[in-house]
């Protein structure tokens, strides 16, 4: 399990930095082409937001893994031994339960919209693929209109079933990390924390600056 965790986290690592990539991107060739061009691309817009979805979904499972989640942990922090495992299994459980929630609406949702067929408005597929494409095998299989082209609504949203299934794999690692006492419950961001860590580090470098100053001026 060990390797297809680690296996499993580059993966994450590099999906996320790819998406995060395109984004920046996108938004800067839009921004350049309104302002200095003054047009537009009404599919940049979409696949922005698209891809802004499956960052956020696809990261959930990436936050547990790291610790990146905020959460309340004042009355877990004070418990010790036994009791505070007792509710950190709780929570844990909590936490499958809530995915399990949302797997089931997610494969739901997407049955409906693969079996209706509803395209996206603006994101068409390449049309040297679509061309290449059998128009019965299209529909039947991805529901894909060959005559329209578009990206099927379902496979962009893909991104429900896919995340949730991922996080719900997080969950399941720390449930047995617990059990195996290797962990003692959820790791949370300290915003405080960091944020004092960051005005000691501005602090040191503002007092690096000014003894070299000093020296320059002596």
């Amino acid at each position: 399990m060990t390797v297809i965790s680690r296996l499993f986290g580059y993966f994450e690592e590099g999906l996320l930095n790819l998406l995060i990539t395109m984004m920046t991107l996108l938004v800067f060739g839009e921004v350049i082409a309104r302002f200095f061009f003054n047009t537009g691309f009404l599919w940049i817009q979409e696949l922005t937001l698209t891809l802004c979805g499956w960052f956020v979904l696809f990261g959930m499972s990436y936050g547990v893994k790291v610790g990146a989640h905020i959460g309340v942990d004042a009355f877990v922090s004070k418990l010790s031994g036994k009791p505070q495992k007792i509710v950190a299994i709780f929570a844990c459980l909590c936490c499958l339960v809530y995915c399990g929630l949302f797997l089931k609406g997610a494969w739901e949702y997407l049955s409906q919209m693969y079996q209706i067929g509803i395209p996206m408005e603006d994101i068409d597929l390449p049309g040297w693929l679509v061309h290449q494409l059998d128009p019965d095998y299209a529909w039947e299989t991805w529901r894909i209109d060959v005559e329209d082209g578009a990206v099927p609504i379902w496979l962009s949203q893909s991104i429900l079933l896919i995340g949730f299934s991922m996080l719900t794999w997080r969950f399941i690692e720390l449930f047995i990390a617990i059990l195996k006492n290797q962990a003692v419950g959820f790791q949370l961001a300290d915003e405080a924390k960091d944020s004092m860590h960051l005005i000691d580090e501005a602090a040191q470098s503002t007092s690096s600056e000014q003894q070299e100053n000093d020296k320059d001026a002596k």
